[in-house]
């Protein structure tokens, strides 16, 4: 896991004694109030400011706070939302940025999204070329692996058990598929094509 491993270590304690652990818990496909989702977002955002690496820890100490089954909730919500954002256009658009992009990367690259909160996230998965908006510096070479490890470690942590996922996560990718041996990109995206062709 990379730089979920560097920040959290395992997910040890540094106290001698570990808490007791709360096995009481549901599973369910249910999303979490969207507004309650995008809100634990924001606070993890703007508790680091703006430090994706500090996010992801900042997540967990806000889903520490929540119960078992809101966890739960929060991971179908988070899946959910990682699922909407599987499509060709937004991958194309980050293949533009990166000067490639598998799908490992695609998949952490949309988790940084929703990390960023509700209205980029919006407007990011209505409008992928307006990721030509985001400074240089903050969108390549970025590590984007760590948020989504968040809600089934903080689970595992809260009651020693792993977390039921039932929610079934779109993982097809939709939209206008696009050659990388082709001009397709260039087409759909001029702007970002202009700004990162030295990339490419």
């Amino acid at each position: 896991m990379g730089l979920f491993d560097k920040l959290f270590g395992g997910t040890k304690r540094t106290s001698n004694e570990e808490p007791p652990k709360n096995t009481s818990f549901t599973s369910s496909d249910k999303l979490m109030d969207e507004e309650v989702f995008w809100n634990i977002i924001k606070s993890s955002k703007d508790k680091s400011k703006s430090d994706y690496e500090l996010q992801i820890e900042e997540l967990a100490n806000e889903l520490r706070q929540l119960t078992p089954d809101e966890i739960v909730l929060f991971g179908n919500s988070f899946r959910f939302f990682r699922g909407q954002a599987n499509t060709w256009e937004l991958w194309g658009a980050i293949y533009v940025i990166q000067g490639g992009c598998g799908d490992d990367s695609f998949n952490d690259f949309r988790e940084w999204v929703i990390g960023q909160g509700k209205d980029f996230y919006y407007k990011t998965i209505n409008d992928p070329e307006s990721l030509v908006e985001v400074p240089t510096d903050e969108i390549v070479e970025v590590e984007w692996e760590g948020l989504g490890y968040v809600p089934t470690t903080v689970f595992q942590e809260l009651t020693g058990q792993e977390m039921p996922c039932p929610f079934e996560e779109n993982y097809d990718t939709t939209g206008i598929e696009w050659e990388e041996e082709s001009d397709d990109l260039r087409r759909m995206f001029p702007v970002l094509y202009a700004k990162y062709s030295d990339n490419l």
